[in-house]
């Protein structure tokens, strides 16, 4: 009984941690680019049903390619990525409208995000569960949620408006009962087929990228059990059978496959960016120092090889018994492995593409070293203390080479933080009467503004309609000097009329705010746990423009 209550202490302990590292200051920042995107997305869906690009004042596209790339013309629908994270903020994007505060605004898009990926953390657990004995699983649960409470990799990323945490809760669901199925043989099987066909084709609608490590993998593992499981006449029978559920869905992907035009934008965009064995080689050295940095991977390898090593030396009883959890690690190493190897084709490699990896790694580190344990049972008492010693060792070094990461996540909870954005909208909503009769012009961050003020917004990062934009006069502008790829437009606005520059007591920087902890190519200014701060007279502080009506007095009649 005592056991039980500390068990239950520490289960609670953890999740409190966890929710606590989670859910609090949600609110602040405002959205950043790509969750404005998500944001406006649903707004175009609550309005005509779904990601429409062109609106009666907007025009809702920033895929890194032409305009004919990545709309679908016969609809005018975006294609750039499939839309399943456009659908799920609808609702909180309805609930939204009921609040004119950014902020509330932004808790209320952003909250089922979160929760979503809270329940992706705990899927992720249940499907191993079953792999350790019954007498564990209490103080496995508690470890491997308090190691996700200080992931702030991972828990940055459950944070945001995007499909992020839908990757971890549906990639985790589909592990999930491909473990309980083919290994741990703990669920029925026509369920279990059932499942594994209807969550593929979700997969592809959350991260497209996802859904084909994942279909391969998973495929490519069913069929190697099946075959080692038997012998004679009817195994490529029973191969093929457990097959079907890949294969299923497969073909209910393939329309959604054709739909998008996945393979044609994909090369497009290859193109445009380059890719290449070096890109490659290069994209996985990123990957690997990311996770050997912000996750447990160093762990969870030198863990892997204990396991190994132990199991060679340690009785059959103790192999027998560890024989399953030893299995299930090893099916998640594999696993990371694989999905790691494939998302680094893509030319340009972001920590978010690979945050579901994090849970995996987690899960194979503590599958291990609970292994260990059980290993060592029957070995001598220095043995056993040498190997917890080096266990806690792996746990604390981890640690302390992320302790400025977990200090600042703690300091962004306790002082919300405020990107470019935040000062820009909150200036303009100071400074006009009705910032939606606004027309904008902007290089970066274009739909935060739209979602935020209501205001016309033109340029932004891709240029999707430059051709008809370039004749109209824009009320302000605010040039993003870190995104120079359409800057000129907005120099050409400038140069047209006269302008009352304003300067914000707040850098310039590349993003309102980013998930990202590693800096890279692809992410130069990684995530801020304080406020980017800065002198407005410096040149680094964020500038707006505001036109001059004709009395040089600058749109008095708009202004509150």
């Amino acid at each position: 009984m005592r056991r039980a209550v500390v068990e239950s202490l520490l289960c609670a302990a953890a999740l409190a941690l966890f929710a606590g590292m989670l859910l609090p200051g949600l609110s602040s920042p405002l959205f950043w680019h790509d969750e404005g995107d998500t944001a406006m997305f649903a707004t175009r869906i609550l309005e005509v049903g779904y990601p429409k690009v062109h609106g009666p004042r907007n025009v809702l596209y920033e895929f890194g390619a032409p305009l004919a790339v990545g709309v679908k013309e016969s609809r005018d629908a975006y294609i750039g990525k499939p839309w399943g994270d456009y659908y799920f903020a609808v609702p909180g994007v309805w609930w939204a409208r009921g609040s004119d505060d950014p902020h509330e605004r932004t808790f209320r898009v952003r909250l089922p995000f979160a929760l979503a990926g809270a329940l992706g953390v705990a899927v992720w657990l249940w499907g191993v569960l079953p792999a350790l004995p019954q007498r564990r699983r209490a103080l496995f649960a508690a470890s491997y949620i308090t190691l996700c409470a200080v992931s702030i990799s991972l828990l940055l990323h459950l944070r945001e408006a995007r499909y992020y945490a839908l990757l971890v809760l549906v990639l985790g669901a589909l592990l999930a009962v491909h473990l309980r199925s083919v290994v741990l043989h703990a669920r029925a099987r026509r369920r279990d087929a059932v499942a594994t066909a209807l969550l593929f084709p979700i997969l592809f609608q959350v991260f497209s990228v996802a859904w084909f490590p994942a279909l391969a993998w998973c495929a490519a593992d069913a069929a190697r059990v099946t075959w080692r499981a038997g012998d004679g006449a009817g195994r490529a029978r029973r191969v093929l059978r457990a097959l079907a559920p890949c294969a299923a869905g497969a073909a209910l992907t393939l329309p959604a496959l054709v739909w998008f035009e996945t393979f044609g934008v994909a090369s497009r965009f290859a193109e445009a960016q380059g890719a290449g064995v070096a890109r490659w080689l290069a994209n996985a050295g990123a990957v690997l120092a990311h996770f050997a940095r912000h996750e447990w991977l160093v762990a969870a390898i030198a863990a892997r090889v204990a396991a190994f090593v132990f199991a060679r030396r340690a009785s059959p009883t103790a192999r027998e018994t560890t024989r399953t959890a030893r299995a299930v690690a090893s099916r998640l190493c594999s696993f990371a492995a694989a999905y790691a190897a494939f998302g680094c084709i893509d030319p340009l490699v972001y920590e978010r593409y690979f945050v579901a990896l994090s849970p995996a790694l987690t899960l194979s580190f503590l599958l291990d070293a609970f292994s260990c344990a059980s290993l060592l049972a029957e070995s001598r008492r220095g043995l056993r203390r040498a190997a917890a010693a080096a266990i806690a060792l792996l746990v604390t070094g981890s640690l302390a080479a992320r302790r400025g990461e977990i200090a600042g996540h703690v300091v962004e909870l306790r002082t919300p933080v405020r990107g470019p954005l935040d000062f820009v909208v909150a200036r303009l909503r100071e400074r006009y009467a009705d910032p939606s009769a606004l027309l904008i012009a902007t290089n970066y961050e274009a739909q935060p503004l739209m979602f935020y003020l209501g205001s016309r917004v033109i340029v932004g990062l891709a240029g999707g309609d430059l051709a008809r934009e370039r004749a109209l006069e824009p009320d302000v502008v605010i040039p993003r000097r870190r995104w120079p790829r359409s800057l000129a437009e907005l120099r050409g606005f400038l140069a047209r009329a006269r302008w009352d520059e304003e300067r914000l007591p707040v850098e310039d920087t590349h993003y309102n705010q980013v998930p990202s902890l590693s800096p890279s190519a692809a992410t130069p200014d990684p995530h801020r746990f304080t406020t980017p701060v800065s002198d407005p007279d410096a040149p680094q502080s964020l500038r707006i423009f505001h036109r001059r009506m004709a009395g040089g007095a600058g749109q008095e009649g708009a202004e509150s």
